[in-house]
């Protein structure tokens, strides 16, 4: 030890660490203590390290240098690099030299916090619960080393319950919990505003801990009331905000399960006072009717459980840290209306429910005017409330459910609702659909929310979807924030509905391919049948009267007239099966439309070879380039067509039970056609024809001469085509006859086609 004191380098070492030590030329004594202090430190702990250590602090009198100011060094030079010594050793120092040292020592907290560290993080690796223990016992004591207001007192506090909190999660003891609340309690009384919000979240989370072990309602009670306190004093545009949306959303949901929910959850309901007469305040007004304009009139307030008014709506959004920052804004900012309309527009931001109706769910009279939170436990107001606490969970203070924000007491209320059903999912920032009879790993396509009418349309007008199975996890990939951007789930819808991807991820309503629209609505059903045509409107994006009593045929009917009249769209005519009372042309439901329409194309078919008349295809294109759209008025289309007289029709089978007969029929210009069909027509000829609906889309605009644009007529006219078999009435009217097969007709020759007689028909 003596030639290690006289080696030039550890005096030089001593020297650095303890400046001024050798300047008297203190006994050799201690330097040489020092050294094997620092010597054990960085060699690996055996059993006779305790004394060599006992020994060596034994030397150093403390009225010149402490064994707890060099302790706290090598645990410094350890944290700065842990290849420094060895963590055994110094966890064996540390605890040696607080044995020696004097209980008032300054140096005493320091040490105990940092050997309660390096317990914690020896914890970490080896998992040794008697080091948690001292970890913890030592943070007591260096606790009890600071007085109240102590400013390091917090540190150790949080330090503390991080020790204890461990502790509990893996033995799970209840005392070990009762000392985490009173720590945290300690922390958030002494927290100033606005600091304050995350220890009140800690302290609700504890006593969250506290309810799920013993069931105590007063302990969610009083978490549910920090969170809304924190609420408030957290910035809604601090990340830390949606934390705490989170939290009480879990608190309500768990009290939703239990089947208790305090009586004094109010959210942050206050007196409201009126929107002042300011430039700012009228112009926040404005812009706050005019969203409200275009949302749901009631909504759900997912913090308080109250189904609210506009008015309501209103207060609430008054009583918000957002509207009185608002008001604080410069009325010169030129950019302030945007600003408004930015916040507005989070603030209003709203989740609406999909799903398939069960037992028991509220109508508007059943919560009108109370708390959700606070009602019975029937399958349908469990799922109301989880959905609420769902939508907090994401940060939507707003909820919209179609069994009761209606009032369907009110025909006024369901026209409207009806009418602007598609446009409230749409402007919805969130449409959770609800699979009750799908479990976490089962298939969506097998849901029956895919069999049912209303759900196309908010599957369809809905930006952003989350799938929820029957336990309320989220269907297959639950990390993403919008399941149409899934490419596993958008594979399941498109198993489920047959509508392509690009109508699934933006949807536009509208005319546009309308045969399309009815087909995916085909595979569908409704409780009441007139049901099936009003679930349309809105993605036809027609407002037509809901007239609850009337005929599916009729409700159908109305709708098919408005697609025809609007767009013209003469392929929703393309249809086999049963006809509408409303109109031949109209099927009596949609199940027709399953059935997608079907031609053979061909690249110039024998009809269009030969010598062509060019003078003959102008007038033709000409002809049909001035025919009007189709359009329907009290239950006739006005249907634009080219029409080929039927010239013959011969039996050639029938059957004996339901009448069914299958005829061949000649008609000018068409090649022999076999038609199954349930009517027995005449044989004579002149009271039939069949004709090819003609829609202005289907001519091909001139990109060329007149000449190239009536040759690319011609070839087009030469396809096959799906044909319409009319009976001529009395004044000039006609009506389809129903077929049971699709009528595919193909022209003859050239000439066929240039004498194609061009009319406009009157459908009944």
């Amino acid at each position: 030890m003596m030639e290690a004191l006289n080696d030039q380098e550890n005096r030089k070492w001593h020297a650095s660490m303890f400046p001024g030590f050798f300047e008297d030329q203190q006994e050799i004594a201690w330097s040489a203590a020092l050294l094997l202090l620092r010597d054990i430190s960085q060699t690996q702990a055996n059993e006779s390290t305790p004394l060599l250590i006992g020994h060596a602090l034994k030397r150093l009198a403390p009225q010149f240098l402490d064994g707890l100011a060099f302790t706290d060094f090598l645990f410094k030079e350890f944290r700065r690099d842990p290849g420094y010594g060895d963590l055994d050793a110094i966890i064996t120092l540390g605890r040696t030299a607080m044995e020696f040292a004097p209980p008032k020592d300054p140096q005493r907290y320091a040490a105990l916090i940092n050997l309660a560290d390096l317990l914690s993080e020896r914890f970490d690796k080896e998992g040794s619960k008697e080091d948690l223990d001292e970890a913890i016992t030592l943070r007591r004591d260096a606790s009890e080393c600071l007085s109240p207001d102590h400013p390091q007192r917090p540190a150790t506090h949080l330090e503390l319950d991080k020790s204890l909190f461990q502790r509990f999660r893996s033995r799970g003891a209840l005392v070990d919990l009762e000392e985490i609340i009173s720590l945290r309690r300690i922390v958030s009384e002494s927290t100033p505003p606005p600091d304050r919000y995350k220890p009140l979240l800690s302290l609700a989370d504890s006593l969250h801990e506290k309810y799920q072990k013993l069931g105590s309602v007063d302990d969610i009670e009083e978490a549910i009331e920090l969170v809304h306190t924190a609420s408030q004093l957290c910035p809604p545009e601090h990340l830390d905000f949606a934390l705490s949306q989170e939290q009480l959303a879990r608190y309500l949901r768990a009290q939703i399960n239990q089947g208790t929910v305090p009586a004094h959850v109010n959210g942050l309901g206050t007196d409201p006072s009126s929107f002042g007469s300011s430039i700012i305040e009228q112009l926040i007004e404005k812009v706050v009717f005019e969203t409200l304009e275009s949302m749901p009139p009631r909504l759900l307030h997912t913090r308080s459980g109250e189904l609210c008014n506009r008015d309501t709506q209103l207060s609430k959004f008054k009583t918000s840290p957002q509207y009185k920052r608002l008001q604080r804004s410069s009325p010169n900012n030129q950019q302030l209306e945007v600003e408004i309309k930015a916040v507005v527009s989070e603030c209003f931001g709203y989740a609406t429910l999909s799903h398939r109706w069960g037992r028991g769910e509220p109508s508007l009279r059943d919560v009108e005017g109370k708390n959700i939170y606070k009602l019975g436990s029937t399958d349908g107001l469990v799922k109301l409330k989880t959905f609420c606490t769902h939508a907090l969970e994401r940060n939507f203070q707003w909820a919209w459910s179609d069994t009761c924000c209606i009032n369907k007491d009110s025909s006024a209320e369901l026209q409207e609702a009806i009418g602007s059903m598609f446009s409230w999912y749409h402007q919805s920032s969130l449409t959770v659909v609800y699979l009750a009879d799908v479990s976490r790993t089962g298939s969506l396509a097998k849901s029956i929310w895919f069999k049912r009418g209303w759900t196309l349309q908010e599957l369809l007008a809905s930006n952003t979807i989350l799938f929820y199975a029957r336990d309320w996890s989220l269907c297959i990939n639950g990390c993403v924030a919008n399941h149409k951007t899934d490419p596993a789930l958008l594979e399941e819808l498109r198993k489920a509905t047959q509508i392509a991807d690009r109508y699934l991820k933006n949807f536009e309503p509208g005319m546009e391919d309308a045969r399309s629209r009815l087909c995916w609505a085909s595979f569908r059903r409704t409780t009441r049948p007139e049901d099936m045509a009003y679930s349309l409107f809105g993605i036809f994006k027609v407002q037509l009267p809901v007239l609850y009593g009337e005929t599916a045929e009729d409700a159908l009917g109305r709708l098919l007239e408005e697609i025809i009249s609007r767009s013209g769209d003469v392929s929703v005519l393309d249809w086999v099966g049963e006809q509408s009372s409303f109109n031949s042309c109209f099927p009596a439901n949609l199940v027709p439309y399953q059935a997608t329409p079907r031609t053979r194309l061909i690249p110039s078919g024998p009809a269009t070879r030969g010598r062509l008349d060019l003078e003959k295809a102008r007038d033709l294109y000409g002809d049909l380039a001035e025919l009007p759209l189709a359009e329907c008025v009290h239950r006739r289309i006005m249907l634009p067509s080219i029409i080929h007289p039927v010239t013959a029709v011969t039996v050639i089978a029938s059957s004996a039970g339901p009448s069914r007969y299958t005829y061949q029929i000649l008609a000018s210009g068409l090649t022999p056609l076999e038609v199954t069909s349930s009517v027995d027509l005449d044989k004579g000829a002149g009271k039939y024809i069949f004709v090819r609906p003609w829609h202005p889309q289907s001519l091909q605009a001139r990109t060329g001469s007149d000449d190239d644009a009536s040759r690319s007529l011609v070839d087009q006219l030469g396809q096959p085509f799906n044909a319409l078999l009319l009976e001529r009435l009395l004044h000039n009217r006609y009506k389809r006859i129903a077929c049971d097969c699709r009528i595919t007709a193909c022209v003859q020759d050239l000439a066929s086609i240039l004498d194609s007689e061009v009319l406009t028909l009157e459908v009944v």
